[in-house]
C-alpha cells in the first residue's frame, strides 16, 4: 500500500480482527509508493497492491497484473486550500501538493479542477511523496492546495481549511482494491481466494457495524471522535457492493494522467 490511512482500513481491518488468521494466512502489509507496487507484484516479490488505479494503467501499457476487487466506486481525495481559495479556478498560477505525478492524486487533482473549470495547464503540480507531506505543505503555506484523502481531509477541516472539491462528486472511477500478478493467479489460486474472502468480511462488516468502524477508525488511526466519523461517513457512501465494479463502469473510465512538470 501506498500510505497507511482510512481509504484502506479493509486491509488493517482484516488484519487486526483476524480475518487473514482464520483463513490461515499471515498477512504483512508494507508501505510502499504504488509505481514500485506494480514492480513488486510482477516480479512476485509482493503478492498483491491495493493500488487498481495503478494497476489498470499498468495492464493497459502490458504488465501481466490482475485486478481482483474494486473497494471503492469513486477516489477519495478532496482539493484543500486555505480560506482565501473561493473555488478551483482560482488555483490557475498556483501550486498543488500531490503525492506522485501520474498517480491516482494526481489524476484526481486533474479531475477536479477541469470538473470544476479550471485550466490544468496552468496549474503546477507539486510531487511531495506522501500525503502526509502534501499536508504539511499546505499547513506550512508552501503549497496553495493540495490533494488529501480521510483522514487527513478531516484534520484539516477542523484546523479551517477548505474544501474545495471532493472527487466523488465529479468523477465515477475504480479506487482501491486487490490485484495481482497472472502468474499468482494460475499458480496459487487458492491463496488468492483465501485473501479476498478475508478481505470481503473485513468490508462487509465495516458496511454493517458503523459505530464499530468509527470506534476502529479513532483508536487505530488516532484521531478525535468528529474525525473519526465524517472519515467512516466518506468512505461510506462510495463503498460497492462486495467489492464488485461493473466491468463496463471500469472501462469508461479516463485514467490518462495529464503531463506536468515534476518538481
Amino acid at each position: 500500500m501506498s500510505v497507511r490511512n482510512v481509504v484502506l482500513m479493509p486491509y488493517y481491518f482484516a488484519k487486526d480482527k483476524g480475518y487473514f488468521d482464520r483463513e490461515g494466512l499471515r498477512a504483512e502489509i508494507i508501505q510502499i509508493r504504488s509505481n514500485l507496487q506494480v514492480a513488486g507484484v510482477a516480479s512476485g516479490e509482493l503478492d498483491f497492491m491495493s493500488g487498481v488505479g495503478t494497476a489498470i494503467d499498468a495492464v493497459q501499457k502490458g504488465a501481466p497484473l490482475k485486478v481482483l476487487a474494486v473497494l471503492y466506486r469513486a477516489p477519495l481525495f478532496s482539493l484543500v486550500s486555505g480560506t482565501a481559495m473561493k473555488r478551483p479556478k482560482e488555483l490557475e498560477g498556483k501550486k498543488v501538493g500531490v503525492s506522485r505525478i501520474g498517480s491516482e492524486s494526481h489524476n484526481a487533482a486533474v479531475w477536479m479542477l477541469m470538473q470544476n473549470g479550471a485550466d490544468v495547464k496552468k496549474v503546477t503540480f507539486i510531487q511531495t511523496g506522501s500525503t502526509i507531506v502534501s499536508m504539511i505543505g499546505l499547513q506550512q503555506n508552501s503549497l496553495d492546495a493540495s490533494v488529501l484523502s480521510p483522514p487527513f481531509s478531516g484534520e484539516m477541516v477542523l484546523q479551517g481549511f477548505k474544501v474545495l472539491a471532493k472527487t466523488g462528486d465529479v468523477a465515477e472511477s475504480p479506487f482501491n482494491g486487490m490485484a495481482t500478478s497472472q502468474d499468482k493467479l494460475r499458480t496459487r489460486p487458492e491463496r488468492i481466494r483465501k485473501a479476498l474472502k478475508a478481505l470481503l468480511e473485513s468490508y462487509r462488516r465495516i458496511k454493517q457495524d458503523r459505530a464499530g468502524s468509527i470506534d476502529y477508525i479513532r483508536q487505530s488511526f488516532k484521531v478525535s471522535d468528529k474525525i473519526a466519523e465524517n472519515s467512516y461517513n466518506e468512505i461510506r457512501d462510495v463503498m460497492l457492493d462486495d467489492m464488485i465494479m461493473p466491468e463496463r463502469t471500469i472501462k469508461k473510465s479516463d485514467r490518462r494522467p495529464v503531463r506536468q512538470e515534476r518538481r
